[in-house]
């Protein structure tokens, strides 16, 4: 990996055969928003990518973190950390305090925001349920059965999810420790603990004063998806095994090309919500100017999975496109995304103020530009009334 000031770069060497039986070594880049290394750690990731949506959450925002990539790549441990991953595998020297999953490291940062005098009337309550088959499972409830509904403004609604309150990040892990152990999983050629089922842990911000009480105000939703596989590896599996993949990369499938129609602001006049149970449920999280989404794409970096870790840059790089080059967005995202225009308001502003300085004339620009821009939370009502998405 490659990393810029403004994006980062991956290589991926792809072993080749010509026709004439010579062997190539083919190069292939992509770059996206940012990039890690194999020896980083859970913290870092946090602090570059997730951390920046925790006051969002406070200022009324849904914020949503995805974790994509092959089974058997790191997208339990990287949400959930060794804490749970390496208790499993029975392994003795995990250095659990260096690899918190995101759960708990964003689980602190939220309850010390709650801690604070102005978020004083906020709640936090969690919950956690698995997408298997098409179905909702309650795993914080004995897998009862959950239905995902619309009301008559469009909301998506959980009839039948249990919401447990939580006052610390310790607390949280105790739920999540016992929601893992009513998870599907199954054992796979590539990996013998794999994940069979969609995990989504909600954490709610609710208010407990005034007439709008118990009304959520903001919330914070993480994803661990289900590996996906191709069907020369489940081949000599069971017929159940089959059904769980095809139903997995379906999903998969949906939840890309809905994540791609939003950011590029594509001509579509209907976002295929309805084409997988999982896209139906993170429907909230999608619509609205309030909404932020991370993708966190894991990849294993040896030569045996490079059809795999293809397979994972392409769907990352399809949500997000960049020049593989120079790290330029693509045409279609930089103009769908209004939020990448607020450092070239300021830089036109610049200019201007240089302009008239330099002709002796006052700028008219109405004020200081600081304060254009001194409530950030606000910064985007400059724009009209879209739907603004920022997809990192």
């Amino acid at each position: 990996p490659l990393r810029y000031s403004a994006y980062g770069r991956v290589l991926v060497y792809q072993p080749k055969t010509r026709v004439d039986l010579t062997k190539e070594i083919e190069t292939l880049p992509f770059a996206f928003d940012n990039v890690f290394a194999e020896s980083s750690n859970n913290m870092q990731i946090y602090d570059e990518t997730i951390r920046p949506l925790i006051p969002g959450a406070f200022a009324g925002r849904w914020a949503s973190v995805f974790a994509y990539g092959q089974t058997g790549s790191g997208k339990t441990f990287t949400m959930m950390g060794s804490t749970l991953t390496g208790i499993k595998a029975k392994q003795q020297n995990v250095k659990h305090d260096e690899n918190y999953g995101l759960y708990v490291l964003a689980a602190r940062d939220l309850f010390e925001f709650a801690s604070r005098k102005e978020y004083s009337h906020l709640k936090i309550g969690a919950s956690l349920f698995e997408i298997y088959g098409g179905k909702l499972f309650d795993l914080l409830n004995n897998r009862n059965p959950v239905k995902c509904l619309e009301n008559l403004k469009g909301r998506v609604c959980f009839p039948g999810l249990s919401e447990h309150p939580i006052r610390n990040a310790d607390e949280l892990m105790k739920l999540i420790e016992a929601g893992s152990n009513n998870r599907s999983t199954g054992s796979t050629s590539a990996n013998r603990d794999s994940s069979r089922s969609h995990a989504v842990l909600q954490l709610h911000l609710r208010k407990t004063v005034g007439k709008r009480e118990n009304v959520e105000h903001g919330r914070l939703t993480f994803i661990d998806l289900a590996g996906s596989e191709r069907g020369a590896d489940t081949n000599k599996a069971s017929r159940t095994t089959r059904l769980e993949g095809a139903d997995i990369n379906t999903s998969l499938l949906a939840l890309k090309e809905v994540i791609r129609a939003l950011a590029t602001g594509d001509s579509m006049t209907h976002i295929p919500f309805r084409g997988s149970k999982l896209t139906q449920v993170l429907k909230e999280s999608f619509v609205g100017k309030n909404s932020r989404t991370v993708m966190v794409a894991c990849v294993a970096p040896n030569i045996t999975n490079c059809e795999h870790t293809l397979n994972t840059l392409r769907y990352a790089d399809r949500v997000k496109e960049r020049n593989p080059e120079s790290g330029r967005l693509a045409d279609s995202v930089a103009k769908a995304s209004k939020i990448e225009t607020k450092p070239l308001i300021a830089e036109v502003n610049n200019l201007a103020e240089d302009e008239s300085r330099q002709k002796n004339i006052p700028a008219t620009d109405g004020g200081d530009e600081d304060d254009a821009y001194e409530d950030d939370d606000n910064w985007l009502s400059d724009f009209d009334d879209d739907d603004n998405e920022e997809f990192l």
